[in-house]
């Protein structure tokens, strides 16, 4: 059996789902700018943005967002510091641009600063650090979004890091890939709300396909799906060293070297009207650490 690893430190494509997307509420929404089909545009209506306090940014549908040039030397875009929403539309999405010649993530969220996005695809980051599509130290709220084919050395969709909030809800969370420890979809420091959202075919090289909750790290899945995620090591689905609950999801068909499905280093994960089954070669690891998970 295989052994939970920590992380030192603070430590292909997808479409997005089928929804029509609804912009999250703000407590203040003191402008609405709309954002032509540009990544430069993009670019300069979130630095105004940072400086003005509950700004909506919609942007056009049916766009592709490509930063070729990143704003920073790590993030294609500028460093989230206030308060924004980003809006997409029918078939919006930013990504890093194939003929970019270094690698950067999508997004970057400062202690602090709230980002709420709604809407769009955010793809094909790059980062030998923390979180290929979006690294947060603040809140986050992603409302029907997907992240995809993002890759990071931990987290390759999503870096919540300690001190920092996310709350996902109706999200696709589709081949992300890290290069490190682990959390190929998301890697969770602080505290994680995912709600009726959907990770498959993540991968990471040691633990935590899907998710990878560090300790410290509370994660919460309710009514989602995780399956088909891929660990070299242990936890196909999900690795826990800090605490992690499940409320009516399902953990099915991943695979990984023990606990193909869960895989915890401490007694703190809980399943309430949850399944877990058909992981590859056992279903939770070690045995017997997880009420209600067999096999």
């Amino acid at each position: 059996m295989g052994s939970v690893f920590k992380v030192t430190g603070v430590l292909i494509t997808g479409g997005m789902l089928a929804m029509a997307p609804a912009a999250p509420s703000t407590a203040a929404r003191t402008r609405v700018v709309r954002v032509p089909c540009s990544a430069a545009a993009l670019a300069g209506a979130i630095t105004a943005a940072n400086a003005s306090t509950g700004t909506v940014l919609r942007l056009a549908a049916g766009c592709t967002y490509s930063v070729v040039t990143p704003a920073t030397a790590g993030t294609a875009l500028p460093d989230i510091t206030g308060n924004l929403t980003l809006v997409g539309g029918r078939r919006t999405s930013i990504r890093r641009d194939p003929a970019a010649a270094t690698p950067f993530r999508i997004l970057n969220v400062a202690a602090g600063a709230t980002l709420r996005v709604a809407g769009l695809a955010i793809l094909n980051g790059r980062t030998a650090g923390l979180g290929g599509g979006i690294q947060n130290a603040g809140t986050v709220v992603l409302g029907q979004v997907t992240l995809a084919g993002n890759t990071a050395a931990n987290g390759g969709g999503l870096a919540n890091i300690a001190g920092a909030t996310a709350t996902i809800s109706r999200n696709l969370i589709n081949a992300n890939t890290t290069t490190s420890v682990g959390g190929g979809g998301i890697i969770n420091f602080a505290t994680l709300t995912v709600i009726g959202s959907v990770f498959s075919v993540n991968i990471a090289p040691i633990n935590g396909g899907g998710v990878n909750t560090q300790p410290g790290g509370v994660t919460r899945l309710i009514q989602t799906t995780v399956a088909h995620n891929i660990s070299s090591g242990v936890g196909g689905g999900l690795s826990n060293l800090g605490t992690t609950s499940l409320v009516r999801t399902v953990v099915q068909a991943n695979r990984g070297s023990s606990g193909g499905g869960i895989a915890t280093g401490n007694t703190n994960v809980t399943l309430s009207r949850s399944v877990v089954r058909n992981n590859i070669p056992n279903n939770c690891s070690p045995l017997n650490t997880i009420p209600g998970c067999v096999g």
